[in-house]
């Protein structure tokens, strides 16, 4: 058993490109990258299982609701993804936008506070793994990375946990690792919204955007969640 065993969470909130009864829109969307995170559901419930953490994943795609935006945020529900017009977020009223806040956003982000909550008073501390993929090229333009590691460099230890996490991850993979690419580890998302919530001594949120280039490959999937998962058991700034 991990040292570590007892204070991981994870999450993974573009789990499914499934819709809700009722939702419909061209099966071809919903395979593409704005619909949902390929091969991130996979690496989420392996470092669960590894860490015997409770695993948050979003039942459906995030076209419904974005469940890594915050309330408020123009792109919680797109009308508009990658040049592509999604039909039943086209005339939303408030009244509509809400309904669908209560029925598929609430019940989610209020449950992983809670958990969180839960594993700081009873371990002192939540080491939350939120998990992505991100698409390998976007508006014609090729992302140079295998692996993201996305974190508040001024929360805590989530900087010098990133920095082992790289450092082992250089030292036994050949996987291109970088800090807060493609996406910033500050811009809106569920971990800066939990560090509103919770303190730097307790709460260290890390986002992994793993290239949607392994996303068909059972074994590179494993292998990336493996070696991930060693390079948290290694961190010398949470084990040490």
């Amino acid at each position: 058993m991990s040292d570590l065993s007892g204070q991981v969470l994870v999450s993974c909130e573009h789990a499914s490109n499934r819709l809700p009864r009722g939702f419909e829109l061209d099966p071809a969307l919903l395979e593409l990258h704005i619909a949902w995170d390929p091969g991130a559901p996979q690496i989420a419930e392996r470092l669960a299982a590894r860490f015997e953490a409770p695993l948050w994943k979003g039942e459906y795609s995030r076209l419904v609701v974005d469940l890594n935006r915050s309330l408020g945020n123009r792109v919680l529900m797109r009308r508009v993804s990658d040049g592509h017009r999604i039909g039943f977020n086209v005339g939303l009223d408030e009244e509509a936008r809400q309904r669908r806040i209560d029925r598929y956003y609430r019940a989610y982000r209020e449950g992983v506070a809670a958990d969180v909550e839960r594993i700081i008073a009873r371990e002192g501390r939540c080491v939350h793994i939120c998990v992505h993929t991100f698409t390998a090229v976007l508006a014609g333009r090729r992302r140079g990375n295998d692996i993201g590691l996305l974190h508040d460099p001024a929360w805590g230890i989530e900087r010098e946990v990133c920095e082992d996490l790289r450092a082992h991850l250089q030292a036994t993979t050949e996987d291109v690792v970088w800090f807060n690419r493609p996406y910033s580890g500050t811009a809106d998302g569920i971990l800066p919204a939990l560090r509103r919530q919770f303190s730097p001594a307790t709460f260290v949120g890390i986002e992994l955007e793993i290239n949607q280039k392994y996303a068909g490959d059972a074994r590179q999937l494993r292998r990336i969640a493996d070696a991930i998962g060693e390079a948290f058991e290694r961190s010398p700034a949470l084990t040490g």
